[in-house]
C-alpha cells in the first residue's frame, strides 16, 4: 500500500514528510526542463535525482472519520475533531488542514490571515467555481476519417484544462486539471502542488544519486510555506461547490475562537 504524506509538528518546528520511492498513488517524483513540459514520471530507485526533478502532490484536506474507514484514518491525522462535510459525513482534517493548523499555532499564520481566507472563499460566486466556467470544460475536436492497419476511424483528440498557479517567489506550483472522476460519474478539477526536488531536506543530499527503498523528503515549513498552504486553501475553495462547502467548514472547526 502506498505511504502518505506525514504533517509533523514538534518542538523543532512543522514539516511534512513525503514519501519519494513510489512510482504510483498521490506522491510521485516527475521530472521536466521547461515549465512548459508535462512532467514524467520518474523511477528514483532507478535514476539518480537531477534539479529538474519535483514533488507532485494530490494534496488532501480531510479523511473519512465513519466507519471501518473511520478507525483506519484516525492514526493518519493529528487532529481529531471532526466536521461534516457537503454530504454530512463526518471528516477529520488531514494534510493541508494540519498544516494551516499548526502554522496558526506557530504563528505563521495571523487570526486576520484566517478571517480574510474565509472571506475570500465565501466570496467566490457559484458561476466562477473551476467546474462549471467554460474555459475548464473537457473538450473533443471535430471528427476526421482516418485509416489505420485497413480499418476506418474517426480521429479526434480529446483536451483536458489545466491551469498552473505559481506560489510568490517560490519555485511551486499548484496545477489543476479538468478531468474524469476515478471512482465516480462526472468530472471534476483535480489539484496538485508541485514542489522542486531542492526545497525538500534530505541527508545525504538527493542530488546526483539513486534513493532508497521508502526514503523521505522533508518539506520545512516556515512563513513562505505557511502562505503557500492558505493560498492552496483558497484554491480548494475555487474548485467545486462541494470543495467550497468543505474548507469552510474545515476552518470553522478548526479557528472557531477566530470565526465566531
Amino acid at each position: 500500500m502506498a505511504e502518505d504524506a506525514k504533517v509533523i509538528y514538534n518542538a523543532n518546528g512543522l514539516s511534512v514528510s513525503l514519501p519519494l520511492t513510489q512510482p504510483t498513488g498521490k506522491i510521485r517524483v516527475k521530472e521536466r526542463s521547461l515549465f512548459s513540459e508535462y512532467g514524467n514520471p520518474v523511477a528514483v530507485r532507478q535514476n539518480a535525482v537531477n534539479s529538474n526533478m519535483y514533488v507532485e502532490w494530490q494534496i488532501g484536506y480531510d479523511l473519512l472519520a465513519s466507519g471501518s474507514d473511520g478507525e483506519k484514518n484516525a492514526p493518519k491525522t493529528s487532529i481529531k475533531s471532526t466536521f461534516k462535510n457537503y454530504k454530512g459525513e463526518s471528516k477529520f482534517a488531514y494534510e493541508l488542514s494540519e498544516i494551516v493548523f499548526y502554522s496558526h499555532k506557530m504563528g505563521l499564520i495571523t487570526d486576520q490571515d484566517i478571517m480574510d481566507l474565509q472571506r475570500d472563499i465565501s466570496a467566490v460566486p457559484d458561476g466562477s467555481l473551476l467546474d462549471v466556467i467554460n474555459s475548464m470544460q473537457i473538450k473533443r475536436t471535430v471528427p476526421v476519417a482516418t485509416t489505420i492497419n485497413g480499418m476506418a476511424f474517426s480521429d479526434m483528440k480529446v483536451s483536458y484544462p489545466l491551469v498552473v498557479h505559481k506560489f510568490g517567489n517560490l519555485d511551486i506550483y499548484a496545477e489543476i486539471i479538468n478531468r474524469e472522476k476515478q471512482r465516480a460519474v462526472g468530472v471534476q478539477p483535480m489539484l496538485y502542488v508541485c514542489i522542486p526536488m531542492t526545497a525538500l531536506r534530505m541527508n545525504p543530499n538527493p542530488i546526483g544519486r539513486i534513493l532508497n527503498s521508502k526514503e523521505c523528503g522533508e518539506w520545512v515549513i516556515g512563513a513562505a510555506e505557511a502562505k503557500v498552504a492558505l493560498d492552496l486553501f483558497r484554491l480548494f475553495g475555487m474548485l467545486t461547490a462541494k470543495h467550497k462547502f468543505d474548507v469552510q467548514a474545515i476552518l470553522k472547526m478548526l479557528f472557531p475562537n477566530v470565526l465566531s
